[in-house]
C-alpha cells in the first residue's frame, strides 16, 4: 500500500525489486546493487515425457515420492526437501515469505535443478546471500499483468489477446508471464503445459486440508495458508488447465488420494500410494 501511494497503482508491483534490484530480460542479467549476482535462462523441458508438479500437501507424508520418474519433478515451495528423493527438473517459489522463513530449503538443492522464482523471491533470496544465485539456472515467475520493472496492464490489454487462453485464467507463454491465481501449483501449470509433455501428474496438490500442517511443517510451526480463500478462482485455474491439455493431447493425472482436483474430473494415479503394489 505504501508503495502505491509512493509511485501510483500502475506501479506499485515494483517493490519487488526495490531497492537494488534489477532484471533485465532481454540480456538474461540479475544485478542487484549495481552487482551481476545471477544468470536468466528460459525454463526448459527439453526431452520431458512427463512433468510431475509436486507440492506440500499432508498427503505426501504417506507416500512414495521416489517412485517418480528421475528429472521430471517441478518442486514447490517446501516439497525443495524432497529434492535428493526425485532430482529435479526445478524448484519454483512465487511468494517471497516462504524465502524468509526457509531459505535453508533451497540451499541443500543441488546446482543441476533449474530454480523458477518471481522477482520477489529471488530479491529476497539477494538480501540474505548475494552470491547464492551464481552459476545457477534461474528462470523468471513473471506476472503476465503486472510485469517486471514495466507498468500494469489490463486483462483487455489488445497485446495479450494471443497470450491468454479462451477462459483467460491461463497463460500459453508463461517465459512472458503467467496468470497468478494465489498458488505457485497454478503457475507451475502453465510451464508444464507450455512444454507439452505426454503427461503431467500433480502431487501434493491436495488443497481440501490447507488449513492444516503442510507435509514438511508441524501443528505448532505452520505458516498461514490463502488456498482456501481463493479456492474458487484455483479450481476454476485447473479446469482451464484441462481445456488446455486436452487440446494439446496432454494426459493428466492426479497422485493424491484427496485432492480436490480429483472432483475436477483430474484421474487418480496411485503409483506413489504406499499401499499400491
Amino acid at each position: 500500500m505504501g508503495y502505491s501511494i509512493f509511485a501510483g497503482r500502475d506501479r506499485a508491483h515494483w517493490q519487488e525489486t526495490a531497492f537494488g534490484l534489477h532484471i533485465d530480460r532481454a540480456h538474461g542479467k540479475i544485478t542487484y546493487f549495481g552487482e551481476n549476482v545471477g544468470r536468466l535462462v528460459p525454463a526448459c523441458f527439453q526431452d520431458t515425457d512427463e512433468i510431475v508438479i509436486v507440492g506440500s500437501g499432508p498427503s505426501l507424508r504417506d507416500q512414495d515420492v521416489s517412485q517418480l520418474p528421475k528429472r521430471s519433478a517441478i518442486l514447490l515451495n517446501g516439497a525443495a526437501g524432497l529434492a535428493p528423493h526425485v532430482a529435479p527438473l526445478f524448484v519454483a517459489v512465487e511468494d517471497e515469505r516462504f524465502i524468509w522463513r526457509h531459505f535453508s530449503m533451497l540451499r541443500d538443492v543441488g546446482r543441476d535443478c533449474g530454480l523458477l522464482l518471481s522477482p520477489g523471491a529471488i530479491r529476497a533470496i539477494l538480501e540474505q546471500d548475494r552470491e547464492f544465485l551464481k552459476d545457477r539456472q534461474v528462470s523468471l515467475i513473471d506476472n503476465l499483468f503486472k510485469p517486471v520493472h514495466e507498468v500494469r496492464r489490463r486483462e483487455t490489454d489488445p497485446s495479450l489477446i494471443s497470450i491468454l487462453d479462451t477462459t483467460r485464467r491461463l497463460s500459453l507463454a508463461p517465459e512472458v508471464g503467467v496468470v497468478p491465481a494465489g498458488t505457485v501449483a497454478l503457475s507451475a501449470m502453465q510451464f508444464a503445459l507450455a512444454a507439452k509433455p505426454a503427461r503431467i501428474s500433480l502431487a501434493g496438490i491436495d488443497l481440501k486440508n490447507a488449513s492444516g500442517p503442510r507435509f514438511y511443517e508441524t501443528a505448532r510451526e505452520m505458516a498461514p495458508s490463502g488456498i482456501v480463500r481463493g479456492m474458487d478462482r484455483i479450481l476454476s485455474g485447473f479446469v482451464a488447465g484441462q481445456q488446455v491439455a486436452a487440446s494439446r493431447g496432454i494426459a493428466l493425472g492426479c497422485l493424491s488420494p484427496v485432492s480436490a482436483l480429483l472432483d475436477i474430473g483430474y484421474p487418480f494415479d496411485p503409483r506413489i500410494s504406499r499401499s499400491h503394489p
